[in-house]
């Protein structure tokens, strides 16, 4: 294959501008069509302006021929277009600002609607969780002190009919204490029946002596063995009425009164007189 031989040589840059020495540039300057540089043009436009400036002052006239051949209508055109397209650039921007806070406050307001509402949900959520709350615990309260309140009233029924029975045991006198009750009751001390169980019928001998010593003679006085009554007491019968004191007829009362304010008597309410004998 032949070989190629390639004859390489030293560029040399030439100047863009008029032709100069060969190898030297000179600065380049743009121009307009009449070759006029950016300078020369930036003068001419501040003598034109000068000139409008002492003709406005002046009052002087400058023919349209003069001001179109000097460039003064179109420097005035030029800064009418240049006026205007600051005030619409103005007036744009006016209209994006207030387009940007209308969209701004209504953001803001859509925002806060949109708060209240999660939280007016929210909060209403909570007020009937704590409302139930509240039902809840005031009707368990009312439970808990209704059941305290029927606890009490047991309590204090079955105080009370320990107090009766625990009166039988004291002294052995009671038959004694109640007749004389019974007969103050009546506000009698003659024809008297008088009806217990058999075993106080056997002590009414000396119940009958210990009561006239107290109260007084007793007159036209029968008592009877009633196998009806199966605990302590008595059943006194006189011209004034009928009273029966026996011992079961007196519990019979306290649990109709205990009744009367809502406890109702049960199984382990009554009591085994054969026991307390």
């Amino acid at each position: 294959m032949k070989d190629i031989q390639y004859d390489v040589e030293e560029y040399t840059f030439q100047s863009f501008s008029a032709p100069s020495e060969e190898g030297l540039v000179t600065d380049f300057e743009f121009q307009d069509l009449q070759g006029k540089t950016i300078e020369q043009i930036e003068k001419i436009q501040h003598t034109i302006k000068i000139e409008r400036e002492v003709s406005r002052k002046s009052g002087f006239d400058i023919s349209p021929i003069v001001r179109q051949h000097r460039g003064i209508q179109l420097q005035e055109e030029e800064e009418i277009e240049r006026r205007i397209e600051e005030e619409v650039n103005k007036r744009v921007a006016k209209i994006q600002e207030d387009a940007f806070r209308q969209g701004h406050e209504e953001g803001v307001e859509q925002g806060r609607h949109d708060i209240y509402e999660q939280t007016r949900q929210a909060t209403d959520e909570k007020l009937v969780s704590l409302s139930e709350m509240i039902s809840q615990t005031l009707s368990t309260q009312s439970e808990i002190l209704k059941d305290q309140k029927m606890e009490l009233y047991k309590l204090i029924k079955n105080v009370t009919k320990w107090i009766v029975l625990r009166e039988l045991k004291d002294d052995g006198k009671y038959i004694e204490r109640l007749l004389e009750k019974l007969i103050v009751e009546t506000q009698t001390k003659a024809n008297l029946l008088i009806q217990v169980n058999q075993k106080s019928f056997e002590q009414m001998p000396e119940v009958l002596e210990a009561v006239q010593a107290r109260v007084g003679t007793l007159t036209n006085v029968r008592v009877e063995s009633d196998y009806d009554i199966e605990d302590m007491g008595i059943i006194l019968q006189s011209e004034n009425g009928i009273i029966n004191a026996t011992l079961k007829e007196q519990f019979n009362s306290i649990d109709k009164l205990f009744d009367s304010v809502g406890l109702e008597s049960t199984e382990d309410d009554k009591v085994d007189f054969n026991d307390n004998e």
